[in-house]
Formats: C-alpha cells, structure tokens, sequence
C-alpha cells in the first residue's frame, strides 16, 4: 500500500510529541462535548492515538535496540 515514511529521528519523536499533546487534550474534549455522536468520535480518536502510540513507541524502542 504505502512505503513507510523515511522520518529522521527528530521528526519521528516530534510525530510521537504530537500525538502525546493530542492524547492529553482529547479528554477535555469529550468532557465538555454534549452531542453523543461528537463524543463517540472523540473516544475512537482517542483509541486511535493510544494504537499509534504503542506502534511507533515499540518501533523506536526496536531501531535503537543494540
């Protein structure tokens, strides 16, 4: 389908950073939402991030390994 995206190190923990700010962000979010579809999207978003997460945190934690 797709090649994986050549990132440099940086990049790849700034991609990390980035959905680490988003998981923090996407509670309050949900709390302050009052509309049950908004709500279920924000947890499926939230779900999403905590997989890509986990997939690029174990992908790093490969490359670097000695």
């Amino acid at each position: 389908m797709y090649d994986e995206p050549k990132l440099s190190e940086a990049q790849w923990a700034l991609v990390v950073e980035l959905l680490e700010q988003e998981r923090n962000e996407l509670p309050v979010e949900h709390h302050h939402s009052r509309n049950a579809r908004v709500r279920a999207e924000l947890a499926q978003r939230a779900e999403m991030v905590r997989e890509l997460l986990d997939r690029l945190k174990g992908a790093v934690a490969v490359s670097h390994a000695p």
